[in-house]
C-alpha cells in the first residue's frame, strides 16, 4: 500500500471534464399554473407547460445570466473554542439578467412590472403604473451542454417575483438593454428538500 499520491483510500467520486459555457434560455409561467411533473416518479416538482389560461413566456436575446442566493448566517460562539458552528438558513434564490429584447410589451410588461395590455391591430399599450406584488412566477432556465445527445441542465425556480427597479440603458451606437432579477422566495407547498426549485440533469451517455 502506498500513499505517495496523496489521494485518500477507498471509493473516490471525482468531478466530470464537462463545462458549460454561455447563457442558458429562460422561461416563466403563472405560479399558479402546475408545473409539468407534479411531482415526477421521484418526487419532484419541475418543468412548465403552457395553456390559453396560463401562457409560457419566454425572454428574448438574454446577454448575461447569473444565479446566486441569499443566506442568513449566524455563529455559535462558545467562550473557550470560539466560533464553533454556523447555522444558515437560505432566503432566496434569485437570476439576474441582462436582456435587450424589449419586444412584444405583452412579455416586457412583466420583467418590468408593466400594466395588462391591450393589444388592438397594429399596436400595443402598456400603462406604468401601481405594482402589483401578487404576481408570482415558476422561472424554467434548460441548458443543452451537447446538442448531438440532448444532453442537459435544468433549473426550475417554484415561486419566483421580478423585483427591483429597472434602468433600460440607451446607449449610442450600442444595442439597448436592461437588467432584471427574479427571485424565488420558499415555496412551502412543496417538499421541504426542494422548497425554492430543483436542478435537473439528463445525461444518458455520463449517468
Amino acid at each position: 500500500m502506498t500513499i505517495s499520491t496523496g489521494t485518500p483510500l477507498g471509493s473516490i467520486t471525482t468531478q466530470e471534464d464537462i463545462y458549460l459555457d454561455g447563457s442558458p434560455y429562460i422561461f416563466f409561467q403563472d405560479y399558479n399554473a402546475n408545473p409539468l411533473y407534479n411531482p415526477d416518479a421521484s418526487g419532484y416538482y419541475w418543468g412548465l407547460s403552457g395553456t390559453a389560461t396560463y401562457p409560457v413566456y419566454e425572454l428574448g436575446c438574454v446577454v448575461d445570466v447569473a444565479l446566486r442566493e441569499s443566506l442568513t448566517m449566524n455563529d455559535v460562539r462558545c467562550d473557550t473554542v470560539g466560533v464553533k458552528a454556523t447555522v444558515m438558513r437560505r432566503d432566496y434564490v434569485e437570476f439576474v439578467l441582462t436582456i435587450q429584447s424589449l419586444f412584444p410589451l405583452s412579455v416586457l410588461r412583466h420583467t418590468m412590472k408593466l400594466s395588462a395590455p391591450t393589444i388592438t391591430t397594429d399596436m400595443e399599450r402598456v400603462g406604468i403604473g401601481t405594482i402589483n406584488n401578487n404576481l408570482k412566477y415558476m422561472v424554467y432556465a434548460p441548458k443543452v451542454y451537447d446538442t448531438d445527445t440532448g444532453d442537459l441542465l435544468i433549473f426550475h425556480l417554484h415561486k419566483a417575483q421580478f423585483v427591483d427597479a429597472w434602468e433600460v440603458a440607451m446607449r449610442s451606437g450600442e444595442n439597448w438593454q436592461f437588467q432584471v432579477l427574479l427571485r424565488a422566495y420558499a415555496d412551502t407547498t412543496k417538499p421541504d428538500g426542494q422548497t425554492f426549485g430543483v436542478i435537473v440533469r439528463h445525461d444518458a451517455s455520463a449517468l
